[in-house]
């Protein structure tokens, strides 16, 4: 996480982990727990595979933290979500029942005034 999101990691921090990754290698079921993960999140745990090492004064890739860059902004380009039956709409932030509209009625809006046009409402629960 330290590597993939560009943190920071004390020398402390560093020599615990170094150490604990002396004494305790990478086992079968870890290897195998990464390949399942990968599946999911399209990445490999360069760490866990081998790949790559720690040593003292790591230089981190970063590699993720573009990623959630862009998972930001997606969540902030997200459609507008209305539902064809209740007439209600949702937005994508601050409202917590954006998620829990149905897909078959689901009415997609580019903005709160198109919404308002097609004669939606917002949400109650919406902050």
């Amino acid at each position: 996480m330290y590597d993939r999101y560009d943190m920071n990691m004390s020398k402390q921090q560093q020599q615990l982990l170094m150490a604990w990754d002396k004494a305790y290698p990478v086992s079968d079921w870890e290897l195998e727990r990464n390949k399942r993960i990968t599946k999911f999140i399209g990445h490999s745990n360069p760490f866990v595979t081998g790949e790559r090492t720690w040593e003292l004064g790591h230089k981190n890739s970063g590699g993720g933290a573009q990623s959630l860059i862009e998972l930001k902004t997606l969540q902030f380009n997200r459609p507008i979500k209305g539902n064809k039956n209740s007439r209600v709409y949702h937005l994508p932030k601050g409202c917590p029942s954006f998620d829990l509209v149905s897909p078959p009625n689901i009415v997609e809006f580019t903005s709160e005034a198109a919404a308002n046009d097609a004669g939606f409402r917002k949400a109650g629960n919406c902050q």
